[in-house]
């Protein structure tokens, strides 16, 4: 096992094999994060990975949207209104963690650690399918995005 600097952000990475010329990075955020480039003035080129984050948070947003809105209807009364937001909550929530993870795995977070937290939301997450719980799917998107987004907190390393 060889210690290497993240490609992003520079903390060290356990590997197994390395190969020459090969990018390795510390968790799924520096992953994404270096394949979103940004200029000398801050700003971000559109590319299709900063498009797909974009997607996945929008689409996040849209969950957590629609779990609030069946809450409310609950409270006025309106069940069936209130079960069709419920259930694009849900499904939407499905979409966000699937692509969360097949995104992760394309990216090359493929480490003991990821899949711990893939195998914890996706328990979160079927628990929330099976009871119907929009915030239940709601917490396993977040604590997966959260995983997901740490490397952009991170300071790029020359």
């Amino acid at each position: 096992m060889s210690r290497i600097a993240c490609h992003y952000c520079g903390l060290p990475v356990n590997v197994a094999r390395a190969q020459p010329g090969r990018e390795y990075f510390c968790c799924p955020g520096c992953a994404i994060a270096s394949r979103v480039p940004m200029d000398e003035n801050g700003r971000f080129p559109a590319n299709p990975t900063l498009l797909a984050a974009l997607a996945a948070g929008f689409v996040f947003f849209n969950q957590l949207l629609f779990w609030l809105l069946a809450t409310l209807l609950t409270k006025e009364g309106n069940l069936p209104m209130s079960g069709r937001f419920e259930t694009a909550s849900l499904a939407l929530g499905a979409a966000v963690w699937t692509a969360l993870v097949v995104a992760q795995w394309r990216l090359g977070a493929r480490r003991w650690t990821d899949a711990v937290v893939a195998a914890l939301t996706a328990a979160s997450l079927s628990l929330g399918l099976a009871a119907r719980s929009p915030a239940c799917a709601a917490a396993a998107c977040a604590a997966l995005v959260a995983w997901s987004a740490r490397g952009f907190l991170r300071k790029k390393t020359p």
